[in-house]
Order: structure tokens, then sequence, then C-alpha cells
């Protein structure tokens, strides 16, 4: 039988034997609904005109129209290659050889624009509760075909959808691209169910049992023609314990790191050629973090190239003795790599190099020699976990040479957390093709930049303004309120000097007195004002004060916070940080840091990781 290995999305593919982790044994009972077929089209009796002719289309051609129409518009249909392959398959449907320009799909183009514009101008409670709609359904599918019972546990599937007839878009410059590609029907699927489990409902190809590799269900790609799985999602308890065996396989790997280089060192110079070159592909995954080469999870990655299918024209020899290696990667990224290497990696490169003609430079080797080869030192070792264990190093390395303390408020942490994902991304040469939109985005961050910039230095001159204003009208009145002061003062120690004449003429003081304790009173209230403004204006500035430091606290964290946004755009401009987080670094070292520096490491995985990587916080924590 052979070993079954998820690919991406919840699709698995069928590999090479001897290189991934082994089935899942012990499984008695496996039950689900099967999965999500999507209906055949049905057409509307559109036509196009075909070198100037109308020609009416039956279902399967409509069908191809109306998807390349939808395509209209996009840097797709302006490709030469992409359009030659969808006319190329167009042709055969109709049953004649075409070519790019000449068919007029002006009246299908036409009809896809109307309905998008007609579903611009809906009403906002229209598509709200369209949009409810679609969610409602979406919630019932997964509550029937997402999820799988397992000996009586409840597990979540990858994907339960079957992708429908479609355009095939490919990646980078996939020779592919732009072909029709038939998406299964029943008769396609086969279903992996146990025998007490119910049969859903549908023709289906055939309904087997393989308990050894826990398939959900498969079919035969057509336009590749290899196999495809629906494999238990990321989340569920077969692919986590999975996980948490490759991260205990890159500890294990740490701890003979030294025996194993020694192992390939010392077969770089052995005279059974098929160890050297095995050695020598050895050598290359482990210093240059090459993939191994023949290992493509999908029919969508191009002629892309690892280790062991260089080929001549894939290195150059420099003078200065290092080598350059410039090679189509995964999703058809170039890659361009100059490394100074060992002069006897060197020269059997070159001997390799002399020997292969335009053949691979290891011809004969695949990834199941490198299997073998490192399963001589350590059992279940493979190239990937080279990858993991190196990942996984440089986050830890990149997580400890950042200062972010605990006091440090999350973005911050964040962004010391997005740098060592990036260290981890250049460590396994995760380029990836920079976006066509990434200049205009990357301006719009450096734009909406300079405005909270701009806002900031508004802000803050607006406070000071303000507090400039208060202090003008306080001045103001302070003096008015002193002058006043001042004159009931005054006109107390006239008062004062009267009762005093009268007291020495002997007269009658009752009426003196009186008039003297009014002054007194008003003198007291004038005072009272003073002391009473003084104190209003008093709070009113600390409360300005502290207004204008919120603000500019606000303001500052929101600049801070976007400088941050358009530094991350800028670093990761040619790399791809989502494959190393998903797949390479143990999240572990994230979880183990974010405790020691107050940082939930949720806040920077997404949900679907956060799901997947649920059981970091059941593991006991790791020493240093």
């Amino acid at each position: 039988m052979k070993l079954i290995y998820p690919g991406g999305s919840g699709i698995f593919i069928e590999q090479t034997p001897g290189i991934h982790p082994s089935p899942v044994h012990g499984v008695n009972t496996l039950h689900h609904n099967g999965v999500i077929v999507p209906p055949r089209y049905k057409g509307r009796g559109l036509s196009v005109r075909i070198k100037g002719q109308p020609t009416r289309l039956n279902d399967e051609q409509e069908e191809m129209a109306v998807a390349w129409a939808k395509k209209v518009g996009t840097p797709y249909v302006d490709d030469p290659k992409f359009a030659e392959n969808f006319h190329e398959d167009f042709g055969k449907a109709l049953g004649m050889k075409l070519l790019a320009g000449e068919v007029d799909f002006s009246d299908i183009i036409r009809l896809v624009q109307k309905e998008r514009e007609e579903k611009l101008k809906l009403p906002p409670e229209v598509k709200k509760g369209q949009a409810a709609e679609r969610k409602a359904q979406r919630d019932a599918n997964k509550e029937k075909y997402g999820y799988a019972t397992v000996d009586e546990q409840r597990m979540e599937l990858g994907n339960y959808n079957v992708e429908p007839n479609s355009i095939f878009m490919g990646r980078g410059q996939h020779p592919w691209r732009g072909k029709w590609k038939l998406g299964p029907t029943y008769e396609d699927i086969e279903l992996n169910l146990s025998p007490d489990a119910p049969r859903p409902t549908g023709n289906w190809k055939a309904i087997v049992w393989e308990p050894g590799t826990m398939w959900i269900a498969r079919w035969t790609d057509k336009l590749s023609g290899k196999k495809k799985y629906v494999w238990p999602g990321d989340a569920s308890f077969l692919k986590q314990r999975k996980d948490m065996e490759k991260y205990e396989k890159a500890r294990a790997l740490k701890e003979k790191l030294d025996d194993v280089k020694a192992h390939i060192e010392g077969n770089l110079t052995i005279e059974d050629l098929k160890r050297r070159k095995v050695a020598t592909v050895c050598y290359l995954i482990d210093r240059l973090k090459f993939r191994v080469g023949d290992e493509k999870d999908e029919e969508d990655e191009a002629d892309t190239v690892g280790a062991s299918t260089l080929r001549p024209e894939h290195v150059c020899f420099n003078r200065d003795g290092s080598v350059t290696f410039n090679f189509l990667g995964k999703d058809s990224v170039p890659m361009n790599i100059t490394a100074p290497l060992p002069p006897k990696v060197v020269q059997n490169l070159r001997d390799f190099a002399v020997s292969a003609g335009k053949e691979s430079l290891f011809e004969g080797i695949n990834s199941g020699h490198v299997g073998d080869f490192l399963k001589e030192m350590m059992e279940g070792l493979s190239a990937k976990v080279f990858r993991t264990l190196y990942a996984t190093d440089a986050v830890r390395s990149g997580l400890a040479t950042q200062t972010v303390k605990p006091e440090d408020p999350d973005y911050l942490k964040r962004q010391a957390a997005l740098k060592a994902n990036l260290e981890a991304a250049k460590v396994c040469n995760h380029k990836r093709t920079i976006p066509k939109t990434w200049q205009q985005s990357l301006q719009k961050k450096k734009d909406r930049l300079k405005q909270l910039e701009a806002k900031t230095s508004a802000d803050e001159k607006e406070i000071h303004q303000k507090l400039a204003e208060e202090e003008r009208k306080y001045r103001e009145k302070l003096v008015e309120a002193e002058k006043k002061l001042a004159e009931a003062e005054k006109r107390e120690e006239e008062l004062r000097a009267q009762l005093a004449g009268v007291e020495k003429a002997g007269g009658d003081q009752k009426a003196s007195r009186k008039r003297l304790s009014a002054a007194r009173d008003k003198t007291k209230a004038a005072r009272d004002r003073i002391r009473k403004l003084k104190n209003a204006y008093v709070t009113v500035t600390l409360k300005d004060k502290k207004q204008l430091e919120d603000r500019r606290l606000r303001d500052r964290e929101a600049v801070e916070r976007m400088r941050l946004q358009v530094e991350a755009q800028e670093i990761t401009r040619d790399y791809n940080l989502a494959t190393s987080l998903k797949n390479y670094i143990d999240p572990r070292i994230y979880y183990d840091w974010g405790k020691n520096v107050g940082f939930d490491w949720r806040s920077y995985y997404p949900t679907t990781l956060q799901k997947k990587f649920s059981w970091i916080e059941e593991q006991p924590e790791e020493e240093d």
C-alpha cells in the first residue's frame, strides 16, 4: 500500500514511500457523509462569434466561455500562454482548432459585466440578507460534511468541497496555465468508510475501507492524472498528533545533528558514485536548506527544481570558489543563491555537471534514496526535518535578539514575532513572486502614515492653542478680579479710618461698624473669587494637559503602528512567511516566548493555525 501524505488545503496526494509520516494504525470505524460535489453547469443558450460566424454553445462550451469572460480585465487574459492554452481546449470542446483572438466573447462579457453591476446596485439590506443565506448554507454544509467520526470521536475535515470545473490558474509561469480543468463527478470519487458506516447519497465510484491511511475521499485529477485526497483537517487529533511527532523529530535531530553532518561529510568523497551523489544532495539540503526536488504536492507546481533535480544549467562556478544556483523554486519563484562551498562539494558538482550533460546533476537519485541515506543515522529522518529544525532555530534566535519587554504594547511584540518569522522564511528560502499590487498597497500605507503624522501635529497644535486661549481668558478674568479686590480693600481701609475717627470723637459707631462689616464681606468675596478662579484654571489646565498627553500618546501609537506596518511590508516584500509558520516553525517557541514577555501566541497566529496548534497549551514548557 502506498503511503498517503497531506498536500495543501486538506487535499492529499500520493508520494514516494519511505520519506513521510507513517499511516494511522488501530482505527476500527470511520463514518462521514462524503463530500460536496458541485452541480453540473446549466446553460442559458449563449453564443459567441468564431471567426465572424455566430455559434450557439452547448452546456460544456458555455461554461468554459463564461469562465473566460469572468477573467477579462485581469492580467491572465493578456498572458499569451494562458490565452493559448484556453483557446486550444475551448477549440477541442467545439471540435475545431482555435487560436487566441479568433473568438468574439463580447456578448457573454457584457452579460457577465451586467450581472456584476446588478449585484453592486442591490440595496444594502438585500446584500446583507443574501450574505446571511450564504453563511447559513455554509454552516449547514460544514455541519453535515465537515466532520468525520473516528472510533466515535468527532474530527474536523480539511476540505469537503470537491473542486468544480474551472480554468487552471497554476502558479508562476506554469506551462498549463489557462487549460480547462474538469472537476470530478460522483462517478469519479471513491469514499473510505468502515463497513458499519451508512452509505452517503450519491452514485460514487466505490466505497472502500482502508483504515491504514485514513483518507476520506479520493479521485484522479483529470488534468494531471494524479490522485487527490480529502484528509482530516489541521485541527483534527490525527493531524495534531503528526505535528507533535514532526517537531519532536526536529528536536531529536538537533541532538544528533553533528553525527548526521559527519555522516554526510564522510560520504562526499566515497568511491561509490551513487552514495556520493546522495551525500552531495544531502549537503545542499543541510547547508543551503534546499528542498529535495521531487516532492511536488500539487499539479499546479510547474517544472520547479530542488536539490536532487538540479541540472548543469542551474549551477555556476565562480572564481572565488563560491557557487551560484539559479533555478525556479517552489511556486515558480526564481531562486538565485550564491554560497561558498567546501572544495570537495564544488568538485562533486563539477564532476556531476560534466557527466550529466543536460540531464540532472544527480541522475538516478530521488527523495527515496535521500530518505534511506538519512535513516542510516536516524529513524524517520527526512529532508523536511532539517528545514523544521533550522526554521525553528531561526525563530528562537530571532526572538532572543528582540528587546521587547512585558510592559511594551502588543504591537511591538507582534512586530518582534514577525521579524523572527522572517528569519525562518529566509533560512528556508521561502521566496515569493512580489504581488502586482505590492507597491500600490505600500504607498497607501505610507500615505496613511503621513496623514497620521500630520494629524498628530495638528492635534498637538490644537491643544496648545486651546491651552493658550484658556490662559488668556484666565489672565483677563484674573486682572478684573484683582482690580475689584483692590477696590474692595481700598473701600474697607477708608471705612476703617472713618470708624477710627468716630471712635476718637466719641460718636455713635453702629452705622460705621455696619458699613465696615459689609466692606469686609466684599473683600472676602473678592478674594474667594480669585481663589476659585485660580483653582478652576489649574483644574482646567490639568484636564487639558491630560487630554493633550492622552491624544499625543494615542496619535503616536497610531503613527507607530502604521510605521511598523510599512516596515513589515517592506522587509517581507519577496518572502512568504505563512509557509514556515504553518509547516516548519515549532509553535512552542512562540508560546514560551510569549509567556516570558506577556504576549498571547494567538495574537500572531491566524485562527486556522490557532486550532492547528492548540495542543501546545497542553504540553510541558520548553526548557532552555
